[in-house]
């Protein structure tokens, strides 16, 4: 069956004018505006984000590069045996070696009232404790928290016998001490 003289508004129940398909064309064109417009808000809102954080990002960066070492010097004076003479710069590694030792006998109740670094002794350095005869013979290559724990150990158990005068006790050796 062939109709002819019919058209599509033929079909619809009303036929559109055309004022009418131009307001639809209109609301359409400012619908995609608007979502052109929110893409580009969006795109521009990112790259403002981005931007902060790699600013935030550099600036860390700079700030970790610029952190400031504090170097503590120890309390006690450092007796250059060799010489004779307090030694007023010591090397970075007795430096803190001494401080961190300082640190460890408090901690367990002693204080250091001087230390010496021994002529004919490259990694020793003896220590004088206070309230303490004799001097504790250290190993550099020990931890400090170690060191201090064995030499607290061995001045507790040296007056708990009675013995009050030592010329030294030797810590260098883990878990034995020797006196003399």
């Amino acid at each position: 069956m062939v109709t002819t003289g019919k058209t599509i508004a033929g079909r619809r129940s009303r036929p559109e004018s055309d004022s009418e398909r131009e307001r639809v064309r209109k609301k359409y064109r400012k619908q995609k505006r608007v979502s052109v417009f929110a893409v580009v808000v969006l795109i521009i809102l990112l790259i403002v984000l981005s931007v902060k954080a790699v600013q935030g990002w550099m600036d860390w960066l700079e700030r970790r590069g610029r952190e400031e070492v504090v170097i503590r010097e120890p309390s006690v004076e450092v007796i250059d045996e060799q010489s004779g003479q307090v030694m007023k710069e010591l090397p970075t590694k007795i430096r803190e070696y001494l401080v961190n030792l300082e640190d460890e006998f408090s901690a367990l109740g002693r204080k250091i009232t001087r230390a010496r670094l021994p002529a004919d002794k490259v990694r020793e350095i003896d220590v004088e404790v206070e309230g303490f005869s004799g001097f504790l013979k250290i190993s550099l290559d020990r931890n400090p928290a170690v060191s201090a724990e064995d030499g607290v150990k061995m001045i507790d158990y040296l007056e708990g016998q009675g013995i009050n005068e030592v010329q030294y006790v030797d810590v260098r050796v883990e878990r034995k001490g020797y006196w003399k």
